[in-house]
């Protein structure tokens, strides 16, 4: 009865402040592994290589005979051909990221929103470092850089003004505004249903999309908002899957008593959609 009457409270909450609230969602990344590092060498092995040659050497040095400087440079051919070959066999795999909570912020204020990281999104760096039994130290790193993105959405003015990072093919740390009309999306409702939290959900797919894209919302808090920039659905948006990637709800906080202004971004290189699909191709042309 008392978990009933909060939810009742809950909801006329929400729509006593003229649905001023803010959404938390919660991803699982795990970056791609865009580079590898190599097993620690075998350095005994290389140690002995290396004592053999300087043996051959020490006999070139002492035996001036031309016969016998030929052949012995024909033995520390052979073990370098050696040395090449094992290096080769040194087996390569892939620096882990463990998997990691990505937390995005929505804050809503009637027809307007603004979806966000929760911190500043960063670089993942993996690096190892070894030491071999001489004391020397062997340090393998990479970095993989994550895409971020701010959408700003007003339904009244049907506008849309985003704020991106696209390292995937620009890895310049640009940021890039693009201010464009909010189209309409065409979402098919189903009866299907599921309990996210405390909330009766239904399953919408939306149509006419290169990827797939399911959400899942709910009648129960009006407001035709959602994740990553997608709206239009007769209730929030809870749980998002565009493609293998889920974003799903984490908590609600409810507005504080003197409320917040939604404000687009304003920072930025303007540019078009248009002129960001076809970066990647503009940027492959200049190198």
């Amino acid at each position: 009865m008392r978990i009933q009457l909060f939810i009742v409270l809950m909801l006329f909450t929400f729509s006593a402040k003229s649905q001023e609230f803010t959404v938390f969602y919660k991803e699982k990344r795990k970056p791609a592994q865009v580079s590898t590092r190599e097993e620690a060498p075998d350095m005994d092995l290389f140690d002995k290589y290396a004592v053999e040659i300087a043996m051959i050497k020490a006999a070139i040095n002492a035996d001036k005979d031309k016969d016998s400087i030929e052949y012995n440079r024909k033995r520390i051919q052979e073990i370098a051909d050696k040395m090449s070959a094992d290096s080769k066999k040194i087996k390569r795999k892939p620096l882990e990221i463990p998997a990691y909570d990505y937390i995005t912020v929505l804050k809503i204020d009637k027809e307007k929103s603004l979806y966000y990281p929760q911190e500043k999104v960063g670089n993942d760096t993996v690096s190892e470092t070894r030491t071999n039994k001489k004391g020397r130290e062997f340090k393998r790193e990479r970095i993989h850089f994550n895409n971020s993105e701010i959408i700003f959405l007003d339904m009244s003015e049907k506008r849309k003004v985003s704020l991106l990072k696209v390292y995937e093919f620009d890895q310049r740390d640009r940021e890039f505004l693009i201010d464009e009309e909010l189209e309409d999306l065409e979402w098919i409702l189903t009866e299907e249903t599921k309990q996210i939290d405390q909330y009766l959900c239904y399953k919408a797919v939306l149509k006419n999309i290169d990827k797939k894209i399911e959400a899942w919302y709910t009648k129960d808090i009006k407001a035709s908002h959602g994740p990553k920039g997608y709206y239009g659905l007769p209730g929030l948006i809870l749980e998002l899957t565009e493609g293998k990637k889920t974003v799903r709800f984490h908590k609600i906080h409810l507005a504080p008593e003197e409320g917040f202004e939604v404000r687009p971004p304003t920072e930025g290189e303007k540019i078009t959609r248009q002129e960001l699909e076809d970066l990647p191709a503009k940027l492959f042309n200049q190198y």
